[in-house]
């Protein structure tokens, strides 16, 4: 049977001695933690601000929220306008806009939207653009980059901004990157690769331009 989770809500002001037993809390208005938070659930939507370290099993934000120190989370749900310094998400799915300032890592990374950081580390890692995004460097077994064709923008600002990127299998579409390095590397639709690296195989997308092509000896 569903336990339900001691539970504090917040509409405003400043969140300095947070009681050690609430389990669960909600963010409904413009609030600002001034302390470390332990939680198992967050819920904002409005305008959060966490000034130190998080962890926390789940974190849902529908609102604008800054995640100011490092932080820990088991999985990440935004629909808002989220900004991360940086930390360790073993799972996100962001359907607004992301920013990391530093260094985020992660095991799952789903995101339809925008997303613009410094630098992303993960396992598998899939965007689909609305809107220009940038990310200094990329590195993930897996990446999928596509533009999501839902939204109207025009096609030219639903891009992707990268200097590098790296991983085993990649799929880059509407993709502009200096350097791109995998074993099996596709350059999809839309995209300008300044040097690619492949150990397996790659192809090349009839409207895409890859300036620098080199095969290196696998490891």
């Amino acid at each position: 049977m569903f336990q339900k989770l001691r539970t504090l809500t917040q509409t405003n002001g400043t969140v300095k001695h947070l009681d050690a037993d609430y389990e669960q809390l909600n963010i409904r208005g413009a609030v600002s933690l001034q302390q470390e938070v332990h939680l198992i659930k967050v819920s904002t939507h409005g305008h959060s601000s966490f000034y130190y370290p998080v962890t926390a099993q789940i974190f849902n934000s529908t609102g604008s929220c800054k995640l100011k120190d490092y932080c820990q989370i088991g999985e990440l749900t935004n629909a808002g306008n989220i900004k991360i310094r940086n930390g360790f998400i073993k799972k996100i799915n962001s359907s607004g806009k992301l920013m990391v300032e530093e260094k985020l890592q992660s095991e799952q990374f789903d995101a339809i939207g925008i997303v613009k950081a410094e630098e992303i580390v993960a396992n598998h890692f899939h965007l689909k653009l609305s809107g220009e995004s940038g990310i200094d460097r990329l590195r993930a077994e897996n990446v999928v980059i596509e533009k999501d064709r839902i939204t109207l923008l025009p096609l030219f600002k639903k891009i992707l901004r990268c200097h590098t990127i790296s991983g085993k299998h990649l799929q880059l579409s509407n993709t502009n990157a200096e350097f791109v390095e995998g074993e099996v590397v596709h350059v999809g639709e839309n995209s300008v690769i300044g040097t690619l690296y492949y150990t397996d195989d790659y192809s090349i997308a009839s409207n895409s331009k890859v300036h620098h092509i080199i095969r290196r000896e696998k490891e």
